[in-house]
Formats: structure tokens, C-alpha cells, sequence
């Protein structure tokens, strides 16, 4: 699967030093420019640091999206962010490519151009599901740390998450 990716996801797993699950469960991550920008303005963040090394490694392949679909998408969209129109922008480009975005409005304006949307839990859930993560506690571990590293979820979506998890085996 190819997906596009905004920069939470990518700053939520670099803080657990987790951005290397993408490469396990993707056949192509690509990055806009924009969101490449953003994580890399964290400099010395891990990140920042697991960001370069995968553009460096190959497996992560930072793009540009057209200038005219990112200002139509923001004109349509006006509450999502530059680098969340780029991705929604590039993964159009790409001809139906999965995204993987948390932000709420940024997802609804996604789903509105019928792309597969996706967050950052996803990405734990299918790592879970492929034995990357040895345990259930490990995987609400690192979700409770993320929480408390400022990533938010609404009390619904934490408890629907906790309820996928328990459905796996």
C-alpha cells in the first residue's frame, strides 16, 4: 500500500523513535514538501533525525504537489493547514492513494475527495496486527505516552481504539 502522510503522524511516532514502523507496513511513504519543511524546522528532533534518515535510506520519498490543486483544495477547505492541503493534494495526484492525517477537519476535506483517510492509530493497530508490537499493554503504553506528549484524541475515539485493539488476537 502507498500512503501520504502529514506531519503528525510522522511527529507522534518520531517521538516514541517509531517513524521506522511506516517503512514495515508500506510499500511507498511519501511526504509533501510542506510537511517535510515543518518537521525538519524541529531540527535536531528525533523526528526530525528519523524524517532525514528514512529520505536518505530511500524509503521515504518527499514530493511536490501542483501549486493550482493545493490552492483549489485550500479555497475549498479554508481550516486545514498548507501542509495537510498538500497531502490531500498529492495523494490525488497519486490517483487514490491512502493518507494518513489525525487533524479532524483535515480528514472530512480528504474523505470529501474519496481518498482512503487514516490516522496515526491505524499505523499502531496494523503493527499490532503484524506482530511488530509483542503485547496489548505495549500498544496502550505508547498510545498513553503519545497522549501525554500532547497528541490528542477525543475520549471517543480512545475508547474505539481500545475497543479494535481488544477485538485482535
Amino acid at each position: 500500500m502507498k500512503v501520504v502522510l502529514n506531519a503528525s503522524p510522522l511527529i507522534y511516532l518520531g517521538k516514541k523513535r517509531k517513524v521506522g514502523l511506516l517503512r514495515l507496513l508500506f510499500e511507498r511513504v511519501l511526504v509533501p514538501v510542506e510537511v517535510e519543511e515543518e518537521i525538519m524546522k524541529l531540527d535536531e528532533s528525533p523526528e526530525a533525525v528519523q524524517l532525514r534518515d528514512g529520505i536518505k535510506e530511500g524509503w521515504i520519498e518527499v514530493e511536490q504537489a501542483s501549486e493550482n490543486k493545493k490552492k483549489q483544495i485550500a479555497k475549498l477547505f479554508g481550516e486545514i493547514d498548507k501542509g495537510e492541503a498538500a497531502v490531500i493534494a498529492l495523494a490525488l495526484e497519486r490517483h487514490g492513494e491512502n493518507v494518513i492525517i489525525d487533524d479532524a477537519e483535515a480528514r472530512t476535506a480528504a474523505e470529501y475527495f474519496e481518498l482512503k483517510v487514516h490516522g496515526t492509530l491505524y499505523v499502531i493497530l496494523e503493527a499490532y496486527k503484524r506482530n511488530i508490537f509483542k503485547s496489548k499493554a505495549e500498544v496502550i503504553s505508547m498510545v498513553n505516552n503519545m497522549l501525554r506528549k500532547s497528541f490528542y484524541l477525543s475520549s471517543e475515539v480512545y475508547a474505539r481504539f481500545l475497543f479494535l485493539l481488544d477485538k485482535l488476537k
